[in-house]
């Protein structure tokens, strides 16, 4: 069974917010560094799949902000195909809340 995570961009409003997050929604111990390497090691092979992650309510500031973790999800993507979908919600004034996507 595919398991979906929704992060809500609505509610991250930095960087270190962002790895707090994937921290607390993967249930990783607490050494689990808040960096790019720690990032791709989690999703290259310490989560479960299959996984779909969502960056819901991205704004393009955030887009470029979090350019270089949206690129390690892309990798994990492509690196894991039909195990690991990644899903970025860019639509502008959404009424949708992040459990709707």
């Amino acid at each position: 069974m595919n398991h979906k995570v929704v992060f809500d961009f609505n509610e991250i409003k930095s960087i270190e917010d962002f790895y707090a997050q994937f921290q607390q929604q993967f249930s990783l111990p607490a050494w689990f560094g808040h960096n790019l390497d720690a990032l791709w090691d989690m999703v290259s092979a310490g989560i479960e799949l299959p996984v779909t992650i969502v960056f819901a309510h991205m704004t393009s500031i955030q887009r470029i902000e979090f350019s270089n973790i949206i690129d390690v999800m892309n990798d994990a993507q492509d690196m894991w195909e039909n195990e690991f979908i990644f899903a970025l919600d860019i639509t502008k004034n959404s009424n949708k809340s992040a459990q709707d996507l």
